[in-house]
């Protein structure tokens, strides 16, 4: 499991859009997101610097 802050996350839109392309990368991902505390946990196959890469691609680069 990997664990970020993640600075851009404003809104429970921005949760969903987050879910959604951490699904496209990997649709087995389980994404738990924390609007509040700006806390995002990813349980996936895939590489952290790919989870990483994916999260930047979309506007909401981690601390």
């Amino acid at each position: 499991m990997y664990e970020f802050t993640v600075p851009g996350i404003s809104c429970g839109g921005c949760a969903k859009t987050i879910t959604r392309i951490l699904g496209e990368l990997d649709a087995a991902a389980k994404v738990d997101i924390d609007v509040a505390s700006k806390h995002v946990r990813v349980e996936t196959s895939q590489s952290r610097e790919a989870v990483v890469a994916r999260l930047a691609d979309a506007g909401f680069e981690p601390a």
